[in-house]
């Protein structure tokens, strides 16, 4: 058993080490932050993994679901619905009872149907003008692109689901007299 050392850093409670989680990672994120407030921030998260920190920190999937919504040309009231859509989505697909795995495919599935239905808005959207061959030609691939990547999205998510919840049967051999081999699973 080693003892646990703690440093001016690290405060006893809980919220105080939030607070000072909070502290560094504004000190930290920005353009050459200084190397110790770095250092600082790994020795708080590397000391208090208990309380797992960084799960206060959006994930990359949460920064991309982010960006494709406030980078759409909606208006802030229907990107905001947006983001409650989204969420429901997750949630209708089981987000949180899924295992690890799953939960990473929802997450893939949903931002794969955001981003394929603001390109089914952005083509209607051209559609409806006079354009180019080329254009109608590069709008169609988007679009196709887009539909493969969130039909892709779904089937690995089923095939993942059928393969974890389809877990074979414990078997048991047992020889019986005459040396016959009987199979008996449960």
């Amino acid at each position: 058993m080693t003892d646990k050392v703690e440093s001016p850093l690290t405060p006893a409670k809980p919220e105080e080490i939030r607070v000072t989680f909070r502290q560094l990672l504004e000190k930290t994120n920005k353009d050459h932050p200084r190397p110790q407030d770095v250092a600082a921030l790994a020795d708080l998260l590397n000391g208090n993994q208990g309380l797992q920190l960084w799960r206060d920190v959006f994930s990359a999937a949460q920064y991309a679901q982010r960006a494709v919504i406030e980078n759409s040309s909606s208006v802030a009231g229907v990107k905001e619905c947006w983001k409650y859509r989204l969420s429901s989505l997750r949630q209708e697909l089981g987000y949180n009872e899924a295992p690890v795995l799953e939960k990473l495919l929802i997450q893939d599935a949903a931002l794969s149907w955001l981003k394929l239905s603001l390109v089914e808005l952005q083509y209607s959207h051209t559609m409806k003008q006079s354009i180019t061959l080329t254009l109608g030609i590069f709008w169609e691939k988007r679009l196709s692109a887009a539909q493969r990547r969130f039909t892709r999205a779904c089937e690995t998510l089923a095939r993942v689901r059928k393969l974890s919840r389809n877990t074979p049967a414990l078997q048991f051999n047992i020889a019986t007299s005459g040396g016959q081999q009987v199979n008996v699973a449960k």
